[in-house]
């Protein structure tokens, strides 16, 4: 259990809230799959840590990012026309490039050069990397952007969703921390293949160990088979907001997948998952997520609106466990909003299985608590790009440690 202001301090990102500011002044935040944002397509609005936001991609491929409202007559960016690299506000015809300058206002006619440098205006740096269009809010030099193992594969190694979520960023983040849920939330989706021969992985609850790191926590699920051994499960907290966990290990030896769990505002979160393979090209992901699914918003054929969050009870009347049957993530996104848009976690009793979620509270707290007190956070997250540990699953003998050198090497950098 944590305090009502404790939480409101891990939650909450509009204003002068600490937690924004941390991640607003310091860090490279993803907001787009590179393939959903089209070279001269309608700009995209995007809301992050409360700011209101457009996004496009000029005719010529470089990225724009700058504050949603023309700063003539307030109009909303994302109606505007993509002219080469710059949006022509419909309103008014005022012209803005990618740069964030005001470069035409076309009623002033001769005036227009000199009146236009004198509007100021606001543009935020912009990277691609890793299949993902990232965003710098913070003024001055940016930081190096993140080096997780999935920047580095090649396009054909990994694959993206992103989906927009109407709960607090820490709901979504928490569950991907959570390795008891498997057992029961997707056991209709469990892969029969990837316990086969250690069936008691599908029923046996694990209990946890964790090594706090520079860089966020190690967690091990670890659960007992009996004669056959025992079973680790190993994810990366990476703070401030990845999860990289061994998705279909051991049947697929050298898959992972990454959850980045992005605060839009203090009710709202946009959630990339994504796959990644260390040493190939990435097998066939269709048996989770369909094809007919919008990957840039993975979430927007479910009717939130109606009760159940989008739950089907008569597929549950056939035997479908949670009756959330378009995905994996439908079924992690439909209990979380559940919750309500910010959870008050005072009232929560939680349990032993529970270690990870309440070590990353503190974690993050304690990180808030530095920045408050002026003293440097990772921005470039270099103490992981030291490390480079990767998630894994696999089943030993007893007696093993999960810490040691021989069970999973990290990736090369």
């Amino acid at each position: 259990m944590i305090t009502r202001e404790d939480n409101d301090r891990l939650t909450r990102v509009e204003g002068d809230a600490p937690l924004g500011r941390m991640l607003g002044e310091n860090y490279w935040i993803p907001f787009a799959r590179c393939e959903g944002l089209e070279a001269g397509a309608p700009p995209q609005r995007i809301r992050l840590l409360g700011k209101s936001l457009v996004a496009f991609r000029g005719e010529d491929g470089r990225v724009g990012i700058v504050d949603e409202h023309c700063p003539h007559r307030r109009v909303s960016l994302s109606l505007a026309r993509v002219e080469g690299c710059s949006l022509r506000c419909i309103y008014h015809g005022w012209r803005i490039d990618a740069s964030g300058a005001v470069v035409e206002v076309p009623s002033e006619g001769e005036r227009s050069a000199g009146f236009a440098a004198r509007v100021r205006t606001n543009r935020y740096q912009a990277r691609e990397a890793g299949g993902l269009v990232w965003a710098f809010l913070g003024q001055g030099e940016a930081p190096v952007l993140p080096a997780l193992p999935f920047m580095s594969v090649p396009a054909e190694s990994r694959w993206w969703s992103r989906m927009i979520v109407k709960c607090n960023w820490l709901q979504g983040f928490e569950g991907a921390l959570d390795s008891v849920h498997l057992n029961w939330l997707h056991q209709g989706w469990n892969d029969p293949d990837r316990t086969k021969g250690h069936e008691a992985l599908r029923i046996a609850s694990p209990r946890y160990e964790i090594d706090v790191t520079d860089y966020g926590l190690r967690t091990a699920a670890i659960r007992d088979l009996g004669a056959d051994g025992v079973h680790f499960r190993v994810a990366e907290f990476v703070a401030p907001f990845y999860a990289l966990s061994a998705s279909r290990q051991p049947a697929v030896p050298t898959d992972c997948s990454v959850f980045i769990s992005v605060p839009m505002d203090d009710e709202n979160h946009m959630l990339f998952f994504g796959f990644w393979d260390e040493v190939g090209p990435l097998q066939d992901v269709s048996a989770f997520f369909s094809e007919d699914l919008n990957r840039d918003d993975m979430f927007s054929d479910a009717d939130t609106t109606l009760p159940g969050w989008g739950q089907d009870r008569g597929a549950m009347s056939q035997g479908h466990f949670s009756g959330f049957t378009k995905s994996v993530l439908h079924e992690d996104l439909g209990v979380q909003m559940s919750m309500g848009p910010i959870v008050d976690r005072s009232l929560e009793h939680v349990c032993g299985t529970d270690l990870a979620i309440v070590q990353t509270r503190r974690y993050l707290l304690d990180m808030i608590r530095d920045f408050e007190a002026g003293r440097p956070v990772d921005r470039g997250l270099d103490a992981y790009r030291a490390r480079r540990a990767v998630p894994f699953s696999c089943v030993a003998t007893p007696g093993v440690d999960w810490r040691q050198d021989g069970m999973r090497k990290p990736v090369a950098a």
